[in-house]
């Protein structure tokens, strides 16, 4: 009953706020109206606002309309903001940390995920930051985990200081470069928004609720955006180590790097990412460590057939009925059990995989890659993985810092530009769980992947934008070549 109450007065309040929005017009407060700056900063916070806003009313009203209130940004921003602790990613890892721990002399992968069925999905590289404060400080392992509970935590607030970051130098970009002036009054308002935007993004928000170390990688990869938006390689490379020794499949971004001959990138990231992996050889034996492949090797075949799974594995699932779809209606979804193998969704799953990796890697080779095209790489990770649950999508929200100014001032699709952006936004960052999930046991079930249909909208923006990048840079080029010309003529 509380969260009903709570869902509808936010959205009566959000939807007085888009009035508003819509009728004034304010600007961000301490700037002056009549700067060109000022005013083109306002305009891109006072849209992302809409969307904002527009988005959580819409996933509100059919939250309400179905009565499933819970199901909303506003249902797990309460959980959030509670004592709420998930044990998502912590409970496996602390199966598989024990397991080593007590029987050394077994294999972890056939003994733990294999026949007892925990799904331990991780790499041995994931374990470390778990084990090492164990081994260097005797801390016990529930104390190791509440710590990083908190840190989680806290990491939202770093999020949503590098959105604004990663904002505010997409909108410099946008600006050709001028240096942006603001007093702290602005900036203030600018960052209370940011925080907003974290609180109101579902991904994050469900991240969190499950307990999910999703939210500390969401962190990394929005360090190593804003690390590559202000030319600090290395630093770029270092935090998109950090994703890589979570899920090993993200060392495709070195060999992006690699073929684009981003040195300094692709060193730090494989040095760091390899020295994690020799780490984890020496500590918990090869044979451990290599045991983790034929895990990918059965993930890859089977997948996830759970609504949750937001990728086209889970969709042909869902379509083709193999497998639990949701709680009730006769199936009870599994923490231990997978969909049986199907030879269409695996095909399927194969293809598209390879078609999403090969075209990144392969895109523009020539172009100087900026934020648009790592977040185009990172994207198009996600993507072609098997499972890609609605929590991993969390990375969005730094890659729509760095996309929403850049799609505006190039207007990607024209007039369709805004519309576009903003159904990308609602599809990939707000929860129509509650709606969809009626349609489960029909053929428009496909309609429960429509978080997954936002994300390739977001892709298709990215590879818009970075297109229009390269005849930016070519037209630019051009300009100089003609300016000495044009000086010679007007002298003679």
């Amino acid at each position: 009953m509380k969260i009903l109450i709570l869902v509808a007065a936010a959205t009566v309040l959000s939807t007085l706020l888009l009035f508003a929005l819509w009728r004034h017009q304010p600007g961000i407060p301490g700037l002056p109206r009549r700067s060109a700056q000022a005013q083109r900063l306002s305009a891109a916070w006072r849209l992302w606002l809409v969307f904002l806003l527009s988005g959580l009313v819409a996933s509100a009203i059919v939250a309400l309309a179905v009565g499933e209130p819970r199901e909303s940004s506003l249902g797990y921003l309460k959980f959030v903001l509670s004592f709420h602790h998930g044990d998502d990613s912590w409970m496996p890892m602390l199966r598989a940390s024990a397991f080593l721990r007590e029987r050394p002399d077994q294999p972890l992968y056939p003994s733990v995920f294999f026949v007892q069925h925990v799904k331990f999905q991780y790499p041995l590289t994931a374990l470390l930051p778990l084990d090492l404060p164990q081994w260097l400080f005797g801390l016990a392992p529930d104390t190791v985990v509440a710590i990083f509970k908190i840190l989680s935590r806290l990491s939202l607030v770093a999020i949503g200081v590098v959105f604004f970051k990663l904002f505010m130098g997409a909108v410099q970009e946008s600006s050709g470069r001028e240096a942006l002036q603001f007093p702290p009054v602005s900036a203030g308002v600018m960052t209370a928004l940011s925080l907003l935007t974290v609180a109101l993004f579902y991904p994050i928000l469900r991240s969190e609720y499950h307990g999910q170390i999703q939210t500390a990688m969401t962190l990394a990869a929005g360090l190593a955006l804003l690390a590559w938006q202000r030319d600090q390689p290395r630093l770029s490379g270092l935090a998109m180590a950090l994703c890589c020794i979570i899920k090993p499949q993200w060392v495709v971004v070195i060999l992006w790097a690699l073929l684009r001959r981003q040195w300094k990138f692709a060193w730090t990231a494989t040095w760091v990412t390899g020295a994690c992996a020799l780490l984890a050889i020496a500590v918990y034996g090869p044979r451990n460590f290599f045991d983790y492949l034929p895990v990918v090797s059965f993930l890859s075949k089977h997948g996830e057939s759970y609504f949750i799974n937001q990728s086209l594995n889970g969709l042909m699932h869902r379509l083709l009925a193999n497998g639990v779809n949701l709680q009730g209606a006769g199936l009870v979804w599994s923490g231990t059990d997978f969909p049986p193998f199907h030879p269409v969704v695996y095909a399927v799953t194969t293809v598209s995989s390879a078609l999403i990796l090969g075209v990144v890697l392969l895109w523009k080779l020539g172009k100087r890659p900026s934020a648009v095209d790592l977040s185009l790489v990172m994207l198009s990770l996600t993507l072609a993985s098997p499972i890609a649950w609605d929590h991993h999508y969390g990375m969005l929200l730094p890659v729509f810092a760095v996309l929403f100014p850049a799609t505006l001032r190039r207007q990607a699709w024209g007039a369709w530009t805004v519309p576009f952006l903003w159904i990308a936004f609602v599809l990939s960052s707000e929860s129509f769980v509650g709606a969809t999930n009626l349609l489960a046991a029909t053929r428009w079930n496909v309609l429960q992947s429509y978080q997954f249909f936002g994300a390739v909208m977001v892709l298709g923006l990215l590879y818009r934008v970075s297109w229009l990048e390269v005849h930016a840079t070519s037209e630019a080029q051009a300009d100089r070549r003609e300016a000495p010309v044009s000086g010679l003529g007007r002298l003679a």
